[in-house]
């Protein structure tokens, strides 16, 4: 088999020939393009020269609002507030309100029961340390009766534990606050 001897003048007629065989594709594809151009899908705009083949749109901005439908994904349906009813997202509207409904207690009454609690606590440690709680004595009765206590009112140890009183159900009273003070530790 012969081998095709390339000259360097045929060479150069190739070179030539494909340098104007590019333009003149080129100014064909320019043509069309001038007589015919595509148009975006949205704003019907003429889509750049460059971006003719791959594109339906003539920016991204025109693809992004085209392919927003307008549905907002992964959102929860509309509900009442458990707290106050107001129309939300979730089981509650805000902090405040899951705060709110989770609470038993008003404020107030939250203040009340600690301080009944704290009362009750401090009067059976200083019995616990003076020995003065007897085993068999109903610590669940005890401590009702503190919870129970009426509103200015303090419960009482008739014999105070200092002067060796036991705490137990029977050596417990209600008295107001101001009783209370002026009996201090006696009898």
């Amino acid at each position: 088999m012969e081998k095709l001897q390339i000259t360097p003048k045929r060479l150069a007629a190739n070179r030539k020939n494909s340098i104007k065989g590019g333009a003149v594709l080129k100014s064909r594809a320019l043509l069309e393009y001038n007589t015919n151009p595509p148009h975006c899908k949205y704003c019907s705009g003429i889509i750049p020269y460059e971006k003719r083949k791959i594109n339906q749109f003539c920016s991204q901005s025109c693809a992004a609002t085209f392919n927003n439908t307008g549905q907002v994904r992964r959102k929860n349906p509309l509900n009442s507030c458990q707290y106050c009813g107001n129309l939300c997202e979730r089981k509650y509207c805000s902090v405040k309100c899951s705060a709110e409904h989770r609470r038993k207690y008003s404020l107030e009454e939250v203040g009340a029961i600690k301080k009944t609690q704290i009362r009750e606590t401090s009067a059976n440690y200083r019995a616990k340390l003076r020995n003065q709680t007897p085993a068999d004595a109903d610590r669940k009765a005890i401590r009702s009766f503190y919870e129970n206590c009426p509103k200015g009112y303090e419960v009482d140890h008739i014999i105070p534990i200092s002067k060796g009183g036991l705490h137990t159900l029977e050596n417990l009273q209600y008295l107001t606050i101001s009783e209370n003070r002026r009996k201090g530790n006696k009898i």
